[in-house]
């Protein structure tokens, strides 16, 4: 079988955002009575609202001029 190799790169986030999305794991994590790391969270978020988040971006900078 061919080996996968997956490329990585690190993101810094502030402290107060990971704490917020550490609680709503521990939260997610009692409603499915399975552990969700923040960081699953984090990688729904990326793969499913990356467009919406460009949109938002777009919005905000277009309004300003």
């Amino acid at each position: 079988k061919k080996q996968r190799i997956y490329m990585r790169a690190t993101y810094n986030i502030k402290t107060e955002k990971k704490i917020k999305l550490e609680k709503s794991a521990i939260e997610l994590s009692v409603k499915l009575g399975r552990p969700v790391k923040w960081t699953e969270i984090m990688e729904v978020m990326i793969d499913n609202f990356y467009k919406d988040a460009c949109d938002i971006i777009y919005t905000k900078e277009t309004e300003q001029k």
